[in-house]
């Protein structure tokens, strides 16, 4: 899980699709731009991320490293920090963790779904005009398995495109940049408590959390959320009761 121990993103160019330059958003449209997250929030989550941590922990037990708090950092950062401590040789642990997290990620993401009626909720928000980005801590190749088939965004950043993950704001930032939305006329929606930090940090308009995630709606309010919605699926109609309030 690559963010933030390679120093910068990959040679790769992220996965940019068509977007018309110069779109407008149609008038009384509060926000231009959508960033959100995959699993759990446009797909269902098939990971077992008990596995993972377990994984990465048997890698870095090889290295002379135990790990005791497992389950308290995320896996990416878990991997940074000891790849940290490792000095030369952290390099080649990474690569090791990593390889053997992103084999526990694409394996399960053939029997990922995408969400009831989100497909059609992105179609009516990029029919108005509004860009849609996917963001997400995965690799690259899970996250292509779990959105085969779908056409409805315009952007897919994944763990292999930046050099820090959320809930680092970099990973929000950089997913407007490309069709020059700023972050105040702009739309976070996740089922995560690191979404509703990494948009807060990022200073997003509005930070919409899920209720077909991992997170329990009181965790998504602490973390941040001004509202906390049924599913993305309703995201256009939230959007549209709220028009009037503009940035």
């Amino acid at each position: 899980m690559p963010p933030s121990s390679s120093g910068g993103p990959p040679e790769r160019r992220p996965d940019a699709r068509r977007f018309p330059r110069g779109m407008q958003a149609p008038q009384g449209m509060a926000v231009r731009a959508a960033v959100l997250d995959v699993d759990g929030t446009v797909a269902t989550c098939p990971y077992d991320f008990d596995a993972m941590r377990s994984a990465v922990a048997a890698v870095a037990r090889k290295w002379g490293i135990e790990i005791e708090s497992a389950a308290v950092r995320g896996i990416v950062e878990q991997i940074a920090e000891i790849g940290s401590r490792l000095g030369d040789d952290g390099a080649e642990f990474r690569e090791e963790a990593e390889a053997t997290v992103c084999a526990l990620e694409v394996a399960p993401a053939r029997e990922a779904a995408l969400l009831p009626g989100v497909a059609e909720a992105l179609r009516r928000l990029r029919g108005d005009g509004v860009a849609v980005s996917l963001i997400t801590r995965n690799c690259r190749a899970a996250s292509e398995l779990v959105l085969r088939g779908f056409q409805e965004y315009d952007l897919l950043l994944t763990r292999d495109d930046v050099p820090r993950v959320k809930p680092d704001p970099d990973h929000v930032l950089r997913s407007l940049a490309p069709f020059g939305a700023r972050a105040e006329r702009a739309v976070l929606v996740g089922d995560h408590v690191y979404d509703m930090q990494a948009g807060r940090a990022a200073g997003i308009r509005f930070c919409v959390g899920v209720k077909t995630g991992s997170s329990s709606e009181q965790g998504l309010w602490e973390a941040g959320a001004d509202d906390v919605i049924e599913s993305a699926a309703d995201l256009p109609d939230w959007l549209l009761a709220r028009a009037e309030d503009r940035p």
